[in-house]
């Protein structure tokens, strides 16, 4: 068998695949009977349109996007405490530096002695 042959053969058992959906009514007659067809529904019986777009697909898709949501949610959650963790430490680093400033001018000012004028801005 050729190659063109073999081909054309392939093309043709993967057409049925590639076609849209069809489209599929719901009809309801006036005892309450209900039939479902791809043809429109007769004038007499009442009509509804099925939504046929997601026959045969799984839930893949949507359960990746929850992954995704739920991954992203969690790496702004940890960068927000690890902000929060910074601005923790960065006080505890001020208050730590103050509390040196102070020792270490108070320090000085004993070696100065008592008559040394204290530092502008503090009493």
């Amino acid at each position: 068998m050729s190659a063109v042959i073999r081909l054309a053969l392939a093309a043709a058992c993967l057409l049925p695949l590639a076609a849209p959906a069809q489209k599929l009514f719901k009809c309801v007659d006036a005892k309450g009977k209900i039939t479902y067809q791809e043809a429109a529904c007769p004038v007499d019986k009442d009509e509804k349109k099925v939504d046929t777009s997601h026959a045969g697909k799984t839930d893949w898709d949507r359960a990746a996007n929850e992954r995704v949501k739920r991954s992203q949610e969690a790496a702004e959650a940890e960068a927000a405490y690890n902000d929060k963790r910074a601005r923790i430490e960065a006080a505890k680093r001020e208050e730590q530096r103050k509390l040196e400033e102070d020792a270490y001018r108070k320090k000085l000012l004993e070696e100065a002695g008592a008559d040394a004028p204290p530092p502008k801005g503090r009493k």
